[in-house]
């Protein structure tokens, strides 16, 4: 029987002893992690960055945020046409509104005529046309206005992000003269790079 009550004790102290063990402190490393920017915020406060040195025309500024490796591509409408679109790197970018040249930079929706303007003819027709700075509609890897183009960005930028600012239309028009601008970035050392300036409107 004694020997018994001892079994009993000796069990009893350590069923005790199991339950006051303290729980093991959650992993620093887990904390930090939770608190990291989201990649949508990181890209979205790149947008805006790059929004800004586009509405001021500051090619300086807008360079430095240009992908080292891949440059820049401008495309005036929703279907990218890669064989046709200019590509920019970072140097060529500082000297954007300073080259008077005609380049080729895709072909007119409904006519299919090429368009041939300068940087800056091309930025105030196919870039900056309206007051992207100023509109509500923001998206993040999303497409606003369902349209009759093909939205090829994630095949042309496969593993990227893009932030979209949209204009709608007037009721003058039936809203059909709505205007998109998506600014695509994509990875690069740690930081997102600027690969896309991507112009949108309806299309015949």
């Amino acid at each position: 029987m004694l020997k018994k009550l001892v079994i009993f004790f000796l069990l009893l102290a350590f069923s005790i002893s199991c339950s006051t063990v303290e729980e093991k402190p959650q992993d620093s490393g887990e904390v930090e992690a939770e608190r990291t920017e989201s990649v949508q915020s990181i890209v979205m406060k790149q947008g805006y960055n790059v929004l800004n040195a586009i509405k001021s025309k500051d090619a300086k500024t807008l360079s430095k945020f240009v992908h080292p490796k891949k440059g820049v591509l401008f495309s005036p409408y929703g279907t990218i046409e890669v064989k046709r679109a200019q590509v920019f790197m970072p140097a060529q970018l500082k000297e954007f509104f300073k080259n008077s040249k005609q380049l080729e930079w895709g072909t007119e929706a409904g006519r299919g005529d090429p368009i041939r303007l300068s940087p800056e003819e091309y930025f105030n027709a196919y870039v900056y046309d309206e007051e992207f700075s100023e509109t509500e509609i923001v998206t993040f890897d999303g497409i606003h206005q369902e349209t009759n183009s093909i939205q090829n960005i994630k095949d042309v930028f496969p593993e990227s992000h893009y932030v979209e600012f949209f204009v709608p239309g007037s009721e003058e028009f039936e809203g059909m003269d709505w205007k998109s601008l998506k600014l695509v970035f994509s990875e690069y050392n740690g930081q997102f790079y600027l690969i896309g300036i991507i112009h949108d409107q309806w299309t015949p």
